[in-house]
This record gives C-alpha cells, sequence and structure tokens, in this order.
C-alpha cells in the first residue's frame, strides 16, 4: 500500500511540473542571441563575400495562457503546445534547453533531420 502510495505522489507531481512549465512560458519574449548549434554567431554571404551576424533583434514573440500567440516580425498568430520539452509554435519545432523567469533558450527541431543549419535563439522576458 506504502508503494502505491508513493507511485500515485510521484504521477501527480510530475504532471504538476509540466502544467508548471507551460504556465511559466506564458508572457512576452523578445530574442537577443541567435547563434547556430555550434555556437557559430556569423556567416559570409555567398554573393557579396561580405561577413554579416546572424540577428533576431526585431523577434518578439508572445505567449497566452490560452495556448496561442504572436509573432512580431510577420505579425502572425499561432497556436502552441508544449510537451517533453517540445516547444511547437505553428508549425515550427523547438527543443526547450534552458527555462527560468527571465530567460527562455530554443534550439530548431528538425526531427526528420532535413537541415544544413539549426539555430539556437536566446530570449528575454520583457513583460
Amino acid at each position: 500500500m506504502k508503494k502505491l502510495s508513493a507511485l500515485i505522489i510521484l504521477i501527480l507531481i510530475s504532471c504538476t511540473s509540466v502544467k508548471t512549465s507551460s504556465l511559466s512560458l506564458v508572457g512576452k519574449w523578445k530574442c537577443y542571441h541567435k547563434e547556430l548549434q555550434d555556437g557559430t554567431t556569423k556567416s559570409t554571404d555567398l554573393f557579396s563575400g561580405k561577413e554579416f551576424d546572424y540577428s533576431c533583434k526585431k523577434l518578439i514573440i508572445e505567449l497566452k495562457s490560452n495556448l496561442t500567440g504572436t509573432e512580431s516580425i510577420d505579425e502572425q498568430s499561432f497556436k502552441y503546445d508544449f510537451k517533453d520539452s517540445i516547444l511547437t509554435l505553428g508549425s515550427r519545432l523547438y527543443i526547450v534547453e534552458s527555462l527560468s523567469e527571465k530567460e527562455l533558450i530554443l534550439r530548431d527541431h528538425k526531427p526528420d533531420g532535413l537541415s544544413f543549419s539549426i539555430f539556437r535563439h536566446k530570449l528575454e522576458r520583457i513583460e
């Protein structure tokens, strides 16, 4: 009986922590750093040969408690979902590498493996 009670308590705690994590996503997040998965922050334009920094400074993502959100660049609305450290924003998938009250770190997730570049985005809460 003690083992059954302990198992039930562990299940309840794990369900509560998942709900808490998705609730801590709610708010406005501003991107302040973008890099490739290997840490590279610059690239070279193939046509001009000029070097440039990866940038996401104009990107603001707002996630609401009703599981909808908006992003600032294309001013698009989307539905989002958060399961097993995978954050789905519309049709895009991200792995949540870190989530705290002030910072969210997302890495592109391509389950089919078809991508030349996988980016990491660092966002800070602005509201």
